[in-house]
């Protein structure tokens, strides 16, 4: 039974002097952040302390000394799946502390194991209500503090209800320090990032790769949805999304429309048809000459 002793601090002369003359009265002393386990006759009869404590030496004994301060530790949880059936770490900052009193069932169990097996048990717990409460969000959105305060607050009251037959509970506030995603997923991150700052960067971004990034953009917007097996007119499709991606005022001065210039269209005359040939009417043929009389 690995009992971890508290400091043995001197104490004052009139503590000292009434232990001395009170131990074969059944007087003991307990120090701060400490219980004393009281066996009567044998069995678990509870817990005294801090501070002065009296027992009756025909009848009851003293046990091992129970820390019940907090004890801080950070747990590295991995595999809790997100919304999205994404795998993500985390790592949580928790203070543990054990009260025999909160628990009689288990607490002649509990009293008599190492105080770091707390914390263990305690993990165990921390990892079940993280679990449940990632499930409720996608991975994007576990990296965002406001969505991490409410994972905090949920599984911090949801994890002191399911200690609470124990004994142990969580002091103080449950924090996450940290969200690692998958390394695939965080290099597609890193890529969006970089091409939204490309095209945010200046006014002289050109507007094929403007389109060409919104194009690639549009692509996995419509991979990671349901969208990708429907038929859908994508040049209507891509105009409003531009419209609504558009950056206010990011990328300068928009370009001028193009300028047009009309001109009157040359008629041209057709080579290609023929004009039908005109009869001549019969006023236009020339009547014939008489023939002139003969002189004989």
């Amino acid at each position: 039974m690995n009992q971890i002793e508290p400091d043995h601090t001197p104490h004052p002369p009139l503590l000292r002097l009434i232990l001395f003359l009170g131990k074969p009265l059944g007087i003991a002393f307990v120090p701060q952040h400490y219980v004393q386990v009281l066996y009567h006759m044998g069995k678990y009869a509870g817990c005294k302390g801090p501070g002065l404590v009296y027992y009756n030496r025909l009848t009851e004994n003293l046990g091992p000394l129970v820390f019940i301060g907090g004890q801080i530790n950070e747990y590295s949880l991995d595999n809790l799946v997100s919304r999205d059936v994404v795998p993500v770490t985390m790592l949580v900052s928790a203070t543990i502390s054990y009260d025999p009193a909160s628990g009689v069932e288990l607490a002649s169990v509990l009293t008599r194991i190492p105080r770091k097996a707390y914390v263990s048990i305690a993990g165990t717990y921390i990892r079940w209500g993280l679990l449940a409460a990632a499930n409720q969000y996608n991975a994007a959105e576990l990296t965002q503090f406001e969505v991490r305060s409410q994972i905090e607050t949920a599984v911090r009251e949801r994890v002191n209800d399911e200690l609470k037959f124990l004994g142990l509970r969580v002091m103080g506030k449950l924090r996450i320090t940290r969200v690692e995603l998958p390394d695939s997923l965080r290099e597609r991150h890193e890529n969006i990032a970089q091409r939204r700052a490309s095209i945010l960067a200046g006014a002289e971004f050109h507007p094929a790769e403007y389109r060409r990034a919104l194009v690639a953009e549009v692509l996995e917007h419509l991979a990671r949805g349901d969208s990708a097996e429907s038929f859908v007119n994508f040049g209507d499709m891509l105009e409003a999304y531009a419209a609504d991606r558009q950056p206010d005022g990011s990328l300068g001065a928009q370009p001028a429309p193009p300028r047009i210039i009309e001109q009157p269209r040359r008629a041209l005359p057709d080579k290609g048809a023929t004009r039908p040939e005109q009869q001549p009417s019969p006023q236009d043929e020339k009547q014939p000459t008489p023939r002139p009389k003969s002189r004989l």
